[in-house]
């Protein structure tokens, strides 16, 4: 169970001050003088990456969370079909690119503008405000293939036991 101050993020509690991350509190905004900033978390047992950068048109986050590999055709056909049409549904609702399949991985990510100065509360919100509608996607493609930070057991195959390929027994 989590403590009363602390900040729940997909069941992970983080040790934030409730308190001090709320609208309108008095804390002080992160600063990005040294160059971009990069940290990771964890959300549904994906691992998000981010790296939040200044430039001259504001803050932004860069974000890009791996949902779990895209079977091979021989190992499931089914579920590579299944994958295939929830990222082309999802970007034509949460927008071209948000879901895409690199290097035979589901990537969910995007850049999000994030309000200047940065603080705790905007950066929480960009990011919370982006994973909010993406998430009932990332639920989809876990029926197919289990997320990466998902218990299993060493050497089990990401893809769900419902939809691997039957062996063929011959005789």
């Amino acid at each position: 169970m989590s403590k009363p101050n602390a900040f729940s993020l997909g069941g992970m509690s983080m040790p934030l001050d409730i308190d001090a991350v709320l609208e309108g509190a008095e804390a002080p905004p992160l600063t990005l003088d040294n160059g971009p900033v990069a940290f990771d978390f964890g959300f549904r047992f994906v691992r998000f990456a981010a790296r939040l950068e200044q430039s001259d048109s504001g803050v932004q986050l860069k974000l890009v969370g791996d949902l779990g590999p895209m079977p091979f055709s021989a190992e499931s056909p089914a579920a590579r079909a299944g994958l295939a049409r929830i990222v082309e549904s999802g970007n034509s609702v949460l927008g071209t690119g948000t879901l895409r399949i690199g290097q035979g991985r589901i990537l969910l990510g995007g850049d999000l503008r994030i309000p200047a100065p940065v603080s705790a509360v905007g950066l929480v919100s960009a990011v919370a405000c982006f994973l909010a509608p993406a998430t009932p996607y990332m639920e989809l493609i876990s029926m197919y293939v289990r997320p990466p930070l998902a218990p299993a057991r060493i050497g089990e195959s990401a893809v769900r036991p419902e939809w691997r390929k039957a062996k063929r027994h011959y005789t």
